[in-house]
Protein backbone atom coordinates (compact mmCIF):
# COMPACT_ATOMS: atom_id res chain seq x y z
CA UNK A 1 0.00 0.00 0.00
CA UNK A 2 2.74 2.28 0.95
CA UNK A 3 4.09 1.35 -2.53
CA UNK A 4 1.01 2.43 -4.51
CA UNK A 5 0.87 5.63 -2.14
CA UNK A 6 4.59 6.62 -3.22
CA UNK A 7 3.95 5.88 -6.92
CA UNK A 8 0.92 8.33 -7.25
CA UNK A 9 2.32 10.99 -5.26
CA UNK A 10 5.40 10.91 -7.82
CA UNK A 11 2.76 10.65 -10.52
CA UNK A 12 0.80 13.83 -9.45
CA UNK A 13 4.30 15.87 -8.77
CA UNK A 14 4.72 14.90 -12.26
CA UNK A 15 1.95 16.37 -13.42
CA UNK A 16 2.19 19.25 -11.47
CA UNK A 17 5.37 19.78 -13.35
CA UNK A 18 4.40 19.28 -16.77
CA UNK A 19 2.05 22.25 -15.70
CA UNK A 20 4.60 24.58 -15.30
CA UNK A 21 6.76 23.37 -17.90
CA UNK A 22 3.59 24.16 -20.50
CA UNK A 23 3.15 27.50 -19.28
CA UNK A 24 6.83 28.66 -19.80
CA UNK A 25 7.14 27.12 -22.83
CA UNK A 26 4.11 28.90 -24.14
CA UNK A 27 5.77 32.34 -22.76
CA UNK A 28 8.69 31.73 -24.72
CA UNK A 29 7.14 31.08 -27.60
CA UNK A 30 5.36 34.59 -27.49
CA UNK A 31 8.03 35.91 -26.47
CA UNK A 32 9.62 34.73 -29.61
CA UNK A 33 7.06 35.92 -32.14
CA UNK A 34 7.48 39.56 -30.68
CA UNK A 35 11.12 39.54 -30.06
CA UNK A 36 10.72 39.75 -26.17
CA UNK A 37 12.14 37.83 -23.45
CA UNK A 38 8.77 36.77 -21.50
CA UNK A 39 9.97 33.78 -19.57
CA UNK A 40 10.01 35.74 -15.65
CA UNK A 41 6.48 36.91 -16.47
CA UNK A 42 2.94 35.43 -15.45
CA UNK A 43 0.92 33.91 -17.93
CA UNK A 44 -2.78 34.97 -17.67
CA UNK A 45 -4.95 33.24 -20.51
CA UNK A 46 -3.74 30.84 -23.02
CA UNK A 47 -6.26 30.01 -25.73
CA UNK A 48 -4.89 28.50 -29.47
CA UNK A 49 -7.76 26.83 -31.62
CA UNK A 50 -4.69 26.75 -34.25
CA UNK A 51 -5.12 23.11 -35.55
CA UNK A 52 -8.33 23.18 -37.46
CA UNK A 53 -8.25 22.80 -41.33
CA UNK A 54 -4.76 24.42 -42.86
CA UNK A 55 -3.53 25.48 -39.63
CA UNK A 56 -6.42 28.32 -39.31
CA UNK A 57 -7.00 29.26 -35.87
CA UNK A 58 -6.37 32.44 -33.17
CA UNK A 59 -3.89 32.51 -30.33
CA UNK A 60 -4.73 34.57 -27.92
CA UNK A 61 -2.96 35.15 -24.89
CA UNK A 62 -2.53 37.82 -21.57
CA UNK A 63 0.71 38.19 -20.08
CA UNK A 64 1.35 40.20 -16.85
CA UNK A 65 4.35 42.17 -17.67
CA UNK A 66 6.01 44.90 -15.78
CA UNK A 67 8.28 47.84 -16.36
CA UNK A 68 8.42 46.72 -20.18
CA UNK A 69 7.52 49.60 -21.33
CA UNK A 70 10.96 51.55 -21.83
CA UNK A 71 12.41 48.38 -23.87
CA UNK A 72 9.10 48.52 -26.44
CA UNK A 73 9.83 51.66 -28.39
CA UNK A 74 13.40 50.79 -29.17
CA UNK A 75 12.24 47.09 -30.84
CA UNK A 76 11.49 46.35 -34.25
CA UNK A 77 7.77 46.73 -35.27
CA UNK A 78 6.91 47.99 -31.65
CA UNK A 79 4.94 51.40 -31.98
CA UNK A 80 3.12 53.94 -29.45
CA UNK A 81 -0.47 53.76 -29.35
CA UNK A 82 -2.93 54.63 -30.84
CA UNK A 83 -3.16 51.66 -33.38
CA UNK A 84 -3.34 52.39 -36.77
CA UNK A 85 -6.73 52.35 -38.74
CA UNK A 86 -5.82 49.36 -40.04
CA UNK A 87 -4.35 47.35 -36.53
CA UNK A 88 -8.16 48.78 -34.39
CA UNK A 89 -9.85 47.09 -37.17
CA UNK A 90 -7.61 43.72 -36.75
CA UNK A 91 -8.14 44.15 -32.98
CA UNK A 92 -11.70 44.33 -32.81
CA UNK A 93 -11.22 41.27 -35.55
CA UNK A 94 -9.86 39.25 -32.79
CA UNK A 95 -11.51 41.17 -29.77
CA UNK A 96 -8.83 42.44 -28.41
CA UNK A 97 -9.17 44.77 -25.48
CA UNK A 98 -11.05 48.09 -26.08
CA UNK A 99 -9.71 51.79 -24.69
CA UNK A 100 -6.12 50.90 -23.99
CA UNK A 101 -4.91 54.48 -24.67
CA UNK A 102 -0.85 54.31 -23.10
CA UNK A 103 1.20 52.15 -24.62
CA UNK A 104 2.66 50.10 -27.54
CA UNK A 105 1.33 47.71 -30.50
CA UNK A 106 2.89 45.40 -32.74
CA UNK A 107 1.39 44.50 -35.40
CA UNK A 108 2.93 41.80 -38.02
CA UNK A 109 1.49 40.59 -41.47
CA UNK A 110 2.47 37.41 -42.57
CA UNK A 111 0.30 36.88 -44.89
CA UNK A 112 2.22 35.14 -47.96
CA UNK A 113 1.81 38.54 -50.16
CA UNK A 114 3.08 40.92 -47.90
CA UNK A 115 5.83 42.69 -49.37
CA UNK A 116 6.80 44.40 -46.00
CA UNK A 117 5.29 42.45 -42.78
CA UNK A 118 5.26 45.81 -40.86
CA UNK A 119 3.16 47.51 -43.34
CA UNK A 120 -0.13 46.81 -42.20
CA UNK A 121 -1.80 48.88 -45.35
CA UNK A 122 -2.96 46.19 -47.53
CA UNK A 123 -3.77 44.16 -44.25
CA UNK A 124 -7.41 43.83 -44.61
CA UNK A 125 -7.29 43.92 -48.64
CA UNK A 126 -7.24 39.94 -49.65
CA UNK A 127 -8.92 37.62 -48.99
CA UNK A 128 -7.12 35.96 -45.83
CA UNK A 129 -5.70 36.84 -42.79
CA UNK A 130 -2.04 35.92 -41.08
CA UNK A 131 -0.88 38.02 -38.84
CA UNK A 132 0.81 38.69 -34.93
CA UNK A 133 -0.83 41.40 -33.37
CA UNK A 134 0.26 42.53 -29.42
CA UNK A 135 -0.72 45.52 -27.75
CA UNK A 136 0.95 46.64 -24.47
CA UNK A 137 -1.53 48.00 -22.14
CA UNK A 138 1.12 50.44 -19.85
CA UNK A 139 -1.06 51.75 -17.31
CA UNK A 140 -2.37 48.22 -16.51
CA UNK A 141 1.50 46.47 -17.55
CA UNK A 142 -0.66 43.78 -19.40
CA UNK A 143 0.06 41.93 -23.05
CA UNK A 144 -2.66 41.28 -24.93
CA UNK A 145 -1.28 38.36 -28.18
CA UNK A 146 -3.00 37.15 -31.07
CA UNK A 147 -1.90 35.24 -33.77
CA UNK A 148 -4.77 35.14 -36.76
CA UNK A 149 -5.02 33.03 -39.61
CA UNK A 150 -7.85 32.06 -41.82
Amino acid sequence: MKRLFTLMLIFLGLLTACGGDGELRELRQLGRALGLDLSAWVLVRYEDSHGGFHGDGLTAAEVEIGGLAGQLGELPGWKPLPLSENGAEALELVGGPKGVKEGFYYLYDRHSQSQDPFDDSELHQRYSWNFTLAVYDGKNERLYYYEFDT
